[in-house]
């Protein structure tokens, strides 16, 4: 049957796909505040504060209020990139040393996995303690969410995060709600023509995180109707993902480390489609089940390892000077993209495709992110470029006479001043 013009099993892909467009839509206006206005804690604090009240009204998920609750998720997810929007605006200021940013990275990732297994298991025991059914678990987590989220969101914006003052004024012909639009216009035509390491990384980005982001709602619709698993067992499931993600994490860091954070994220995206690829063909039915926890907790470490080492890779090629407003385009470019995988699945779903082919579909976002990698060219030119370029302001910056091309160093190009 149908609900709302949708079949059941489109649900949280459907979510994804509105999560998706709405993120993209608002994260320049976001940026704009963080970059034009001296507000970047006022929308790191709010955007905290709002997931909290969602976090309370999603204790009181029912049968009855499933849809309601289906539309918040997709609110949840815009604030949490708002939130992301001000926190890397200061990650991005901690170093502009590529060892010390790939180990800041690994141990934020490190600690993100920690939280989230500690998270899951308490949820779990708590409702196994509690004898409670899907939709009581469901009430559980969100009452620990809204705990955890008042105390921890509470302490480090009132502690740790300091007000910035404006990094720029608003350009005169522009208004801080087109401010952000124009900018990221303006600033990706530059790089797009200009600083190739650059434009390959965010094409990428694109395409990776897209498939990543979209992986955990793909993989449980996968889990639910193609393999039959019960919730509990879906979040020992998850439970083998975080698990993962920690060695992942400081495996990440290691490999960035001894061979630099581009190789590594290829090697990375390897090892994701490799694992993607065989979790499609192998798992069929029911009787599979339990090859998803090995699948999961492979999956676990490639995201614990790719995340933290885009970072990382990201914060050692960018323009001295310029770290918060290009970390806007960073998170920009990861989520620009991320509602055509599950649409893409979405889609096949509703057709009447096999959801292994919709599984297997995450491996053409993978296999771009990595051939787009892989134009960089060579990783330590594209460093002492962007090094080369700091120390002003962005004038200064992009209106040098020297690109980068990503492959052989610099090359005489004649660049535009950025306004």
């Amino acid at each position: 049957g149908r609900v709302y013009g949708m079949r059941p099993s489109s649900l949280l892909t459907n979510i994804g796909v509105f999560s998706g467009v709405f993120s993209a839509i608002l994260l320049p206006l976001f940026g704009a505040i963080v970059d034009h206005t001296p507000h970047r804690k006022a929308i790191g604090q709010w955007a905290a504060i709002l997931l909290s009240i969602i976090k309370g009204i999603e204790i009181f998920v029912s049968k009855s209020t499933w849809f309601f609750i289906s539309i918040l998720q997709v609110l949840n997810y815009v604030l949490y990139q708002a939130h992301l929007c001000a926190a890397y605006a200061y990650t991005a200021e901690l170093s502009i040393d590529p060892k010390e940013q790939t180990i800041y990275n690994a141990r934020f990732q490190t600690i993100n996995y920690f939280s989230m297994l500690a998270f899951l298991i308490v949820v779990t025991l708590t409702s196994s303690l509690l004898h409670v059914g899907d939709i009581g678990q469901a009430r559980v987590s969100q009452t620990l969410a809204f705990i955890v989220c008042s105390i921890v969101f509470g302490f480090a914006w009132k502690w740790f995060f300091h007000p910035r003052p404006a990094l720029r004024q608003v350009p005169d012909n522009s208004t801080l709600l087109t401010a952000g639009f124009r900018k990221l216009s303006h600033t990706s035509s530059e790089i797009i023509q200009h600083w190739a390491p650059l434009r390959y990384f965010l094409l990428s980005v694109m395409l990776s995180e897209s498939a990543t982001g979209a992986l955990s709602t793909i993989s449980t619709t996968y889990m639910i109707h193609v393999l039959n698993m019960t919730s509990s067992q879906i979040g020992y499931v998850f439970l083998c993902v975080f698990v993962a993600g920690i060695p992942g994490s400081k495996l990440g860091g290691m490999i960035g480390l001894k061979i630099n954070p581009l190789r590594s994220a290829l090697l990375c995206l390897v090892v994701f489609i490799i694992n993607t690829s065989l979790a499609a063909w192998i798992m069929t039915g029911e009787e599979s089940q339990h090859l998803m926890y090995l699948f999961a907790a492979i999956w676990g470490v490639c995201l614990g390892w790719l995340h933290p080492t885009n970072a990382a890779l990201y914060c050692t090629i960018i323009p001295r000077g310029q770290e918060s407003e290009l970390m806007g385009l960073y998170l920009f470019s990861g989520l620009v993209f991320s509602w055509v995988p599950p649409f893409l699945f979405t889609f096949l779903n509703e057709i009447g495709a096999s959801m292994r082919i919709g599984l297997g579909s995450l491996n053409l976002f993978f296999a771009g992110g990595f051939v787009f990698l892989k134009m960089i060219g060579d990783y330590q030119d594209a460093v002492d470029f962007a090094l080369s370029r700091g120390g002003g302001d962005d004038s200064d910056t992009w209106s040098s006479k020297e690109s980068c091309d990503g492959s052989n160093g610099a090359k005489r190009l004649s660049l535009p001043e950025l306004t």
